[in-house]
């Protein structure tokens, strides 16, 4: 059977959040017209992950590399038209790979899902979900969107060869692979049809540390890509300090209006807020000024190898 939809899933030291990841897509109802792209990505040699030796799984070993060179490889290497991913401490619902297939039937360059958090009663886990995907946060609105769930979503193949040497760069940050998308005239689409769970971060410093790399990549790719003066460089980097104060200006009459199940949490949360995004724009503001450095590297450990608790009555992974 022809492939519709081909899978990147990207795995480091965490085998054992993986296994219920790739369960879950080997669990779809058209997993016969799916390819699951494997990228091991760990340092070091593991066993063979549970369900890997399946038919539509092709395990890719990539030792030391990153999460974006991975991501980057499996646009090269799918066969089918549309090609997505899921991160390793993610799962997919059941019917997630099917309304993905039928959402890419139309229009869209990009088709993202439903997010529902995974570790719900772990301590800031609903917050750190506001924060992360308040736009796409179930019970979500189906239709445009302008951005998708970043490490989540699917795209049309052959749109994204059409970036050629920049697409790695896109990938590092996919918030500037949804912008450089609807800048060149492309529609984004949130299909709540399908829907998966995050496991989200731990603790405290633990997301600080997530931002502050995260948005090292993306200033220095949004700079590059979209070319920055060296006037512009300067002006955010000027902004630094009211950045944070920028952020919950905007994101808390905008969840007030549009999500006010969302709201008490994120009111609740002001200082964690304010303390995420100023990690956040001191990592922008590095990304513009200096590069990226060696944040990609450091996020793609941390993305695939940083402790997320699970709930209560789950082992940690």
């Amino acid at each position: 059977m022809p492939v519709d939809f081909t899978v990147g899933l990207v795995v480091g030291n965490r085998r054992e959040r993986a296994v219920r990841c790739l369960d879950s897509l080997l669990s779809q109802r058209v997993v016969d017209r799916m390819e699951i792209l494997l990228f091991d990505i760990a340092q070091d040699a593991h066993q063979p992950l549970p369900g890997s030796n399946h038919p539509q799984v092709r395990v890719i070993r990539m030792p030391g590399s990153t999460y974006a060179r991975a991501r980057l490889r499996a646009v090269h290497e799918a066969t089918g038209p549309v090609v997505g991913f899921i991160e390793e401490h993610a799962w997919a619902f059941p019917g997630w790979a099917e309304a993905i297939i039928e959402a890419h039937g139309e229009k869209w360059a990009g088709v993202g899902a439903e997010v529902h958090i995974g570790n719900p009663s772990v301590p800031n886990s609903q917050l750190i979900g506001v924060m992360n995907h308040h736009p796409w946060l179930a019970p979500a609105t189906r239709g445009f969107r302008n951005h998708l769930p970043g490490h989540n979503s699917a795209y049309k193949r052959e749109i994204l060869l059409r970036y050629g040497d920049r697409l790695l760069d896109l990938l590092r940050a996919e918030l500037a692979l949804c912008t450089a998308l609807r800048a060149d005239g492309h529609q984004l689409f949130l299909e709540t049809g399908a829907r998966f769970a995050h496991i989200n971060e731990t603790g405290i410093s633990s997301p600080w540390r997530g931002y502050y790399l995260w948005n090292r990549c993306y200033g220095d790719s949004r700079a590059r890509q979209f070319g920055w003066s060296p006037v512009r460089r300067l002006f955010y980097a000027a902004c630094t300090p009211v950045m944070p104060v920028y952020y919950l200006a905007h994101l808390l009459p905008r969840l007030r209006r549009e999500r006010p199940d969302l709201y008490p949490v994120a009111l609740a949360g002001v200082p964690q807020l304010f303390l995420c995004q100023l990690a956040s724009a001191v990592g922008h503001t590095a990304g513009v000024l200096f590069g990226v450095g060696d944040a990609e590297q450091r996020f793609s450990d941390y993305e695939t190898s940083e402790y997320r608790q699970l709930e209560p009555d789950a082992n940690s992974a």
